[in-house]
């Protein structure tokens, strides 16, 4: 709940610097200077949506870090950050996917259960839009996998030891008989 809560924070200012960059735009439209505005709408747009991805692939490694680590809060964000180093454009891309399967669905739903009254049936809809809640469940979850497989990925790509003991504790309610591993693995050193 901390790290979700210096998240938000951030997340407010982030939302905050750029609302001054948007009424910055607007006042250069409202001076007629064309060019300038595009220029400016552009740069802006740009800067939103890659600052939004990178601090939302931030904020989502930081709360596996946050359950998987003895850490929270700035802790935890700090060493998202860390590990996100030299994998930033692959958790980026990640998130850009993911952020985009998300608006494709609630833009299914929205076209079709909430504004389509006219073109659909009410059977129509209510189906559709419980398969698209489903798609957008599913999607949910596959993303919390994918937060953590990316967290192994950061560890093993900066050499950080993955402490098995502490994952098993954390998973062993959910195991039943699993046997933990005996020796020290690395993904690295098999060869297919």
């Amino acid at each position: 709940m901390i790290t979700f809560l210096w998240v938000a924070l951030l997340m407010f200012a982030y939302n905050s610097v750029f609302l001054v960059f948007l009424a910055i735009l607007i006042l250069a439209l409202y001076l007629n200077s064309v060019g300038l505005a595009i220029i400016a709408g552009v740069i802006v747009s740009v800067l939103y949506f890659g600052v939004h991805v990178y601090f939302t692939a931030l904020w989502h490694l930081g709360s596996v870090v946050s359950v998987l680590e003895p850490v929270y809060g700035l802790a935890a964000m700090r060493k998202a950050y860390e590990l996100l180093k030299g994998k930033t454009r692959m958790a980026m891309v990640l998130v850009f996917v993911y952020l985009l399967l998300c608006a494709v669905i609630g833009g299914a739903f929205g076209g079709i259960v909430v504004h389509g009254g006219g073109k659909f049936g009410t059977l129509t809809r209510t189906l559709v839009g419980g398969l698209l809640v489903g798609l957008l469940v599913m999607v949910n979850l596959v993303g919390l996998l994918v937060q953590s497989v990316f967290y192994y990925v950061c560890k093993s790509y900066h050499h950080q030891t993955i402490d098995k003991t502490v994952l098993y504790d954390h998973l062993g309610g959910y195991l039943g008989e699993y046997v933990p591993l005996k020796s020290n693995i690395q993904l690295e050193n098999l060869e297919f």
